[in-house]
């Protein structure tokens, strides 16, 4: 085990030794060894001893807290960090220079479109009957991805987010279709989610952009300081940064969670516009996201490392 996920009312959580003791309406229901965790993912109303925060801090262990209504994370315990300051220095310096930061911006939306064309294409071998506007799509990307290729200097970060958004309309033309008609998935709509399918990937980006954080905090960046994503009150733009290119593949997992029929009409309800999972389909989520999700927390600790060493290079090429 290296991620828990509790998801239910009533719950405390004490500090029993080595373990965390679970408990549920006041009676034990069982233990878990801290050496097994690396991340608590928490949703509904708990209890938690200001202890079990002193011991998940001391052994590196992540906490998040999802709200029990909208699937954004409300708290993050994000572990310890790297104590290597002059990565950050570099860091700095590169989120104010766009001769810095447009190098960087440019291969992120480059890996993006490249990551939502694979999808596409594999959309296509499964999709037959969807040849057409799924063919068209990937067209209109691989246009797109010749540009970015092209035009190394990109001349602004506006051009960059422009094309980006080419892109992601195309995409998102054509990604909308591959779902059943019932489920009534129009486009990305997060506030609130109105369908299943929008439902599913505000959770699933939640919990890649919390995996982002620490990936952020391992390698010792400010995950506030982003080279793509502007400086924005509250907003952790780094770590908006490095999950971008794996927004596609989240996309791919909530397609294959309904082709496959895991999760159905049936886990979901409405409450005043917004969609809601039930129970059984989180459970269902965080199972089949917990079996995929090491490959991305990888590939976004070697995005961060990547990161990190560019960083302190610019530091040390300083006049």
């Amino acid at each position: 085990m290296s991620s828990l996920y509790l998801d239910r009312k009533n719950l405390g959580i004490k500090l029993d030794g080595q373990a965390l003791a679970l408990y549920e309406d006041g009676i034990r229901k069982g233990s878990v060894p801290l050496h097994l965790l690396e991340r608590i993912v928490l949703r509904g109303n708990a209890q938690l001893e200001s202890r079990v925060l002193g011991a998940l801090a001391e052994r590196n262990i992540g906490l998040v807290i999802l709200s029990g209504r909208n699937t954004e994370a409300t708290a993050m315990l994000a572990g310890g960090s790297h104590g290597d300051g002059v990565r950050r220095l570099g860091q700095y310096r590169t989120s104010i220079e766009d001769g810095l930061r447009i190098p960087l911006a440019r291969r992120l939306v480059l890996i993006k479109v490249r990551s939502q064309h694979r999808l596409l294409k594999q959309a296509l071998a499964a999709r037959a009957d969807l040849r057409y506007p799924l063919t068209g799509a990937a067209t209109t990307l691989n246009g797109i991805r010749a540009q970015l290729r092209e035009d190394r200097q990109a001349p602004s970060l506006s051009t960059l987010r422009g094309l980006e958004g080419a892109a992601a309309a195309a995409y998102f033309a054509a990604f909308t279709r591959l779902f059943a008609p019932e489920l009534n998935f129009t486009g990305r709509n997060k506030r609130p989610p109105p369908d299943p399918v929008n439902a599913c990937l505000s959770l699933g980006y939640t919990l890649l952009h919390y995996d982002a954080v620490r990936a952020c905090h391992i390698v010792g960046l400010d995950t506030m300081l982003g080279f793509y994503h502007d400086l924005s009150f509250g907003r952790e733009s780094l770590a908006c940064d490095l999950m971008e290119p794996l927004r596609p593949v989240m996309d791919g997992w909530v397609w294959q969670l309904f082709r496959e029929r895991e999760l159905r009409a049936e886990h979901f309800s409405h409450d005043k516009g917004r969609c809601v999972m039930n129970k059984t389909g989180r459970q269902r989520f965080y199972a089949f996201y917990e079996t995929r999700a090491g490959s991305a927390r990888r590939l976004l600790r070697r995005y961060g490392y990547a990161l990190a060493r560019r960083y302190r290079s610019v530091y040390e090429a300083r006049p």
